[in-house]
């Protein structure tokens, strides 16, 4: 029997060529894709899973809150003592571990010279945590002793070649001197945190002395922390409170609050404003996911649409079974058998599809994707039911509704069954471009949206302003430095500063303003950039009152203070009144000199903050050089060969800061174009159902068009005639799909503090592609049938 339904299943498919071409290729494109996002989804879903304790590693962190209760400040990294204190006060917690990114260094060893930038600190307690192989060393003593460092395999074979590093050297900084302890498996891709080189905790204390380990203020340690098997977090939760009681005051504890973060939650669901790397983000992943399932539902009722409208070809060979004795259940399981046989096929083409492609599409979303995670038990399980599925559910509408047709009424040729069919394919139409219009919908949003980001007015020149790294001797010989680059007439002004626009906010003090003898905290956070006398020049950024930093002000290097429009107006006053009034910030007294009109520090992402600006040339770690237009690329050469002789031995490197910004919507550029392909494809998918549709009712019609031919019918009414029913249905799909897409673009626009507005004309634009798309599917056959002779046409069966 098996036999014979194979071969039935053979002859139909070689019978309708292109139909069954057209099955074959929708499912397994909509397989394929389905495949090649899933794969994606399960990277990013797989992070940090590797660590044999995943599920029980807690990150720590510290958020700040405004007088009414707002958050202001949310960190991924907390102050050095809270670990400690931690494991005292909670005996449940089973061990806990730090890390100190250094920032950028120059590593040495002999004549190789590489600046790192993925350096961290580390307590010889990570191994006992996370689960990082080890190739030579003790895990246990590695990062033990001060100036003691663990190297990725890759690093050590960056300096040392085939030789064996064990107890061999490193300078750091041309300073300090650290041995090789060990050597760990590089860092696997799905980590939320990547390192090159760890250096041992105790050379903190060597290094900056005690007093920084006891700095609440100073939050930059990535703290994580090992509970019991089982352990409820919230336990943990419950008693934080009374502890940052105990060791902050009571008054300090309610601005605070510490939070813990799971291990294996970290790259998708935490965007906070200090992060290791750049996350993930669930949202993404959610859509994708979605999109995944409604390209296969697609693929599939393109399937049940084109089985279905054959039926009318089927009812005779149903009833003559039907008459010789077949049963009902007996042509189910020949239809869903059929079905299956091209789903299997369809998987094997959508393989083939994955194989081709997954290489451009995992550099495409910048992951090393490999098909051998299809291998594993599970997922070769999954993929076996999935293909399981698709088969029924693209063949089980044909299968009941073709073994349910009466062999009277199908010996006969009756159409009795075909209104009710003709419903149900309509219905699927309508969905399949409902889906098709939300995902149009989405691409323009998502582009419209980056282009706004791009191009909105940020309070400054972005253009032509090239940001260098500072040093100590760049510190100490700034001003040398400065008139020495001046004399390039290619360069128009130089500045120090601490941080600089496209990077965060994340530096703050306690701010107090005075009202008449009494000095006032401000309920608020305000952010402050160290600067010089030109940074406001240099970035062509516009005073709303006062003046800006002067050589001619002695004090200003001391007691001044520019503060953005933002601040002022939060403290209570406008522009002009803020001028002149005493400021304090921190421990700096002084007055404020001006007030700098609002600008865009960071991303659109987020809301203009308050801000501060003062003058501590200590902390110039960035200086910003603003250039000509003009021959761009001697001017960077003349900043190389001065930058050589101010910081010898490291790599010349720099960034331009409108290139930076535009780095800050990279996963919106992302979403945007893994969102325009695939949604290219769901639309493909559902217009080649499209094409199949109008052939076989161009063929159905065949008699028909002839006899409306003979009696004078224009090609034109005859296209018309065959095209109205889908441009009718694919109007009525905008009907459904453009609440559903408003309401999910709104939701995602929510994530841009400045954001555009959904307008009408978006929507009319993905009406009139849909439109145009689904005509031009149909038009093809249309057109072709209404210039076939009628002659032959009435000669048709």
């Amino acid at each position: 029997m098996f036999k014979n339904y194979l071969k039935i299943s053979f002859r139909h498919l070689i019978k309708h060529k292109s139909l069954s071409l057209i099955n074959i290729i929708g499912l397994a494109v909509g397989m394929a894709c389905c495949l090649l996002i899933l794969l994606y989804v399960q990277n990013e879903r797989s992070y940090d899973t590797f660590h044999e304790n995943a599920d029980r590693i807690y990150r720590v962190t510290r958020e700040w809150f405004n007088a009414d209760g707002t958050s202001n400040l949310h960190l991924g990294h907390v102050a050095a003592p809270f670990a400690p204190l931690l494991e005292n006060d909670f005996s449940e917690i089973v061990d806990s571990v730090r890390l100190l990114n250094v920032g950028d260094a120059l590593v040495s060893r002999s004549d190789k010279h590489f600046e790192e930038n993925r350096i961290f600190f580390a307590e010889d307690s990570l191994f006992n945590i996370f689960s990082f192989k080890f190739l030579e060393g003790d895990p246990q003593t590695a990062l033990k002793d001060p100036f003691a460092v663990v190297l990725t395999q890759s690093t050590a074979q960056k300096y040392f070649g085939q030789k064996n590093p064990m107890g061999q050297n490193l300078i750091f900084n041309n300073v300090v001197q650290a041995k090789v302890n060990g050597i760990i498996e590089d860092v696997p891709e799905n980590s939320h945190v990547h390192f090159d080189i760890l250096v041992s905790f105790a050379t903190v204390r060597q290094y900056y002395g005690e007093r920084e380990l006891q700095n609440f203020g100073s939050n930059n340690y990535a703290t994580y922390l090992l509970l019991p098997e089982g352990y409820p977090i919230s336990r943990l939760k419950e008693r934080i409170s009374a502890f940052l009681d105990k060791h902050l005051g009571p008054e300090a504890s309610k601005r605070n609050m510490l939070h813990f973060q799971k291990l294996t939650r970290i790259h998708l669901h935490s965007h906070l404003d200090s992060e290791l790397e750049p996350n993930g983000d669930i949202a993404i992943i959610t859509i994708l996911t979605a999109v995944a399932f409604f390209i296969l539902v697609i693929a599939c009722i393109n399937f049940m649409n084109i089985s279905t409208s054959r039926s009318e070809i089927r009812a005779r060979e149903v009833s003559l079974r039907k008459v010789v004795g077949a049963r009902k259940n007996q042509l189910i399981i020949q239809f869903l058998g059929e079905s299956l046989f091209m789903a299997c096929l369809s998987l094997v083409a959508a393989l083939i599809l994955v194989v081709l492609f997954l290489p451009a599409f995992g550099r495409f979303v910048d992951r090393e994707l490999s098909l051998i995670i299809l291998i594993h038990p599970a997922q070769l399980s999954g993929l076996l039911i999935l293909t399981l599925l698709v088969g029924i559910l693209a063949g089980s509408y044909p299968a009941f509704f073709l073994s349910s047709f009466k062999p009277v009424q199908g010996m006969k040729g009756s159409r009795g069954g075909a209104p009710r069919g003709t419903l149900f394919r309509k219905v699927l139409v309508v969905f399949q471009f409902s889906v098709s219009i939300m995902l149009i919908i989405g691409v323009i949003t998502v582009y419209q949206q980056l282009q706004f980001s791009r191009n909105k007015k940020l309070g400054f020149n972005k253009e032509q302003i090239v940001v260098l790294p500072s040093s100590r001797d760049i510190i100490r010989s700034f001003g040398t430095l400065r008139n020495e680059l001046l004399k390039n007439p290619n360069i128009i002004n130089v500045s120090g500063s601490r941080r600089v626009p496209s990077g965060r906010l994340l530096d703050s003090s306690g701010a107090r303003v005075f009202r008449g003898e009494n000095a006032e905290p401000v309920d608020f956070r305000i952010a402050f950039v160290c600067t010089d006398y030109e940074f406001i020049k240099t970035y062509g950024m516009k005073l709303a009152a006062g003046r800006d930093f002067s050589r001619e002000h002695s004090t200003d290097l001391r007691e001044a203070f520019i503060l953005n429009e933002t601040a002022v107006e939060k403290i209570g006053w406008n522009a002009e009144e803020a001028v002149g009034r005493p400021f304090q910030y921190g421990n700096r007294r002084g007055q404020i000199i001006g007030v700098v009109e609002d600008f865009h520090f960071e991303s659109l992402h987020q809301p203009i903050s308050p801000m501060v600006f003062f003058m501590r040339p200590s902390d110039y770690r960035r200086i910003s050089v603003r250039i000509r237009p003009e021959n761009i690329p001697a001017t960077l050469a003349f900043l190389e060969k001065t930058w050589q002789i101010y910081r010898p031995h490291y790599p010349f490197s720099y960034f331009f800061i409108d290139e930076r910004f535009d780095q800050l919507y990279r996963a919106e550029e992302k979403l945007a174009r893994i969102f325009g392909y695939f949604s290219l494809l769901a639309v493909f998918i559902a217009c080649l159902g499209l094409f199949g549709l109008a052939s076989f009712l161009a063929e159905r019609k065949t008699k028909e068009i002839g006899i409306r031919k003979t009696l004078g019918a224009s090609v034109t009414g005859l296209a018309i005639l065959l095209s109205k029913n889908f441009a009718g249905s694919v109007l009525l799909a905008n009907l459904f799909a453009w609440p559903l897409a408003f309401y999910g673009m709104t939701r995602w626009l929510q994530n841009f503090a400045y954001r555009i507005s959904l307008n009408v004309f978006i929507f009319i634009l993905a009406a009139s592609v849909s439109l145009a798309i689904a005509l031009l599917s149909v038009s093809y056959q249309a057109v072709k049938a209404a210039l076939a002779n009628p002659v032959d046409s009435l000669r048709y069966e």
